[in-house]
């Protein structure tokens, strides 16, 4: 899945998975390095998206 390819609340519920990937008891160091560099690409997507959004609604608000 592309950044591109996904919403917001389709980020949060892969990085809810990543996180529980990464706490069970069997997760592997090999795993855990794949799965985190992955969940902080995902965190970048939803930074960037809650500032976009919040630019928006600061647009709104100067404009009422």
């Amino acid at each position: 899945m592309k950044k591109k390819d996904i919403t917001y609340e389709q980020a949060m519920e892969r990085l809810e998975e990543l996180v529980e990937k990464m706490e069970s008891p069997q997760a592997t160091l090999q795993g855990l390095d794949k799965e985190m560099k992955e969940a902080m690409e995902l965190i970048r997507f939803c930074k960037e998206q809650l500032k976009g959004y919040q630019e928006e609604f600061d647009n709104i608000l100067k404009e009422n």
